[in-house]
Formats: C-alpha cells, sequence, structure tokens
C-alpha cells in the first residue's frame, strides 16, 4: 500500500511534536509573578464548597463575608527555581493574622509543601481550615489563571482554590 508523501510528512511532524512536548509546568510563572486569593475550600472529587459550618448558615455567611473581604484569605510566593523544582519564601494572610514562612513546589511531580507560621491563632471556622489546610498540603495543580493546593484533612483529601487578584502597579 502507498501512502502520499503529505500523508507520511504529518505523521511524522505529529510524531516530533509529541516527543518535543515538555509536562513540566511553568512554576515561576504560576507561583511568583501574582498574588492569589483563596475562592473556596472544595472535598476532593467534589465541585461543592465543603460545609465546615455543618449547615449553621449563620457561621457559614459570616466566614464568606471574612472571605471576601480585601487583604483576607491572600498569597504570595518569592522563589528561585533549581531544575524543575522552585522554594522560596511567601507571606499572606489568613483573617486575624499574617503567615509567613517557606515554600516548595515540583514543577514535574506537581509536589508542594509548606511550612506555615501564622502571627494570630484565627477564631474563624473557615480560616483554620485555610491555615491548617497549607500546613499540611502536599500536592498543586493549575496555571497561571488557577491554583489548587490539595492537603490532608484526617483520612480526607481536600483542596483549595484560588484565582490572581489584578494586577495593580
Amino acid at each position: 500500500m502507498r501512502y502520499p508523501i503529505s500523508i507520511l510528512g504529518g505523521l511524522l511532524a505529529a510524531l516530533l511534536l509529541l516527543l518535543g512536548c515538555n509536562n513540566e509546568d511553568d512554576v515561576v510563572g504560576i507561583f511568583t509573578e501574582k498574588t492569589w486569593k483563596l475562592t473556596f475550600i472544595a472535598l476532593e472529587g467534589h465541585t461543592d464548597r465543603f460545609d465546615f459550618w455543618e449547615g449553621n448558615a449563620q457561621a457559614e455567611k459570616n466566614s464568606m463575608k471574612l472571605l471576601e473581604a480585601t487583604g483576607n484569605f491572600n498569597l504570595s510566593f518569592q522563589g528561585a527555581t533549581s531544575g524543575k523544582s522552585i522554594s522560596g519564601a511567601y507571606n499572606g494572610k489568613g483573617v486575624l493574622g499574617n503567615l509567613t514562612g517557606t515554600w516548595s513546589a515540583d514543577g514535574h511531580a506537581h509536589s508542594f509543601s509548606m511550612a506555615v507560621r501564622a502571627s494570630t491563632p484565627e477564631n474563624d471556622i473557615f480560616a483554620k481550615a485555610f491555615v491548617g489546610g497549607l500546613a499540611t498540603a502536599f500536592r498543586y495543580e493549575g496555571d497561571y489563571n488557577n491554583l489548587y493546593i490539595y492537603y490532608r484533612n484526617g483520612q480526607q483529601v481536600m483542596f483549595m482554590g484560588f484565582k490572581p487578584l489584578p494586577h495593580t502597579p
């Protein structure tokens, strides 16, 4: 059977493109060029916000008001790369206190970890989940527009969704 040269050339080009694909994330672009704002926390495999309030609608409403406030639930990463990994310092804010410490991520394995120091303990249940989740983080997924940090909550795996804040010069 004879195949036209154009088909064989197209197949060869597609093969070379697949072989040249890089499966590593741009960890510098994802983490260090923006401030991330928490938008939700959910159970892995679910899209609904996790009910930390166990049905207490007023407590949930209060937490969501704190979440929407400017300056709360933010993270900014600084770091330097070493091969496919990046590590450095970060700063952020829950509700009552500032967060500082170190972090690292691997752009190939998508592993992630943070050492968390909070200046003031949080009293809101959602803020406690945020700070506690960061302390047990083990994996990330994302790109320039969405960041998901996965953490362990007992036997459950939870994830936090973040969006970048608009850049202001």
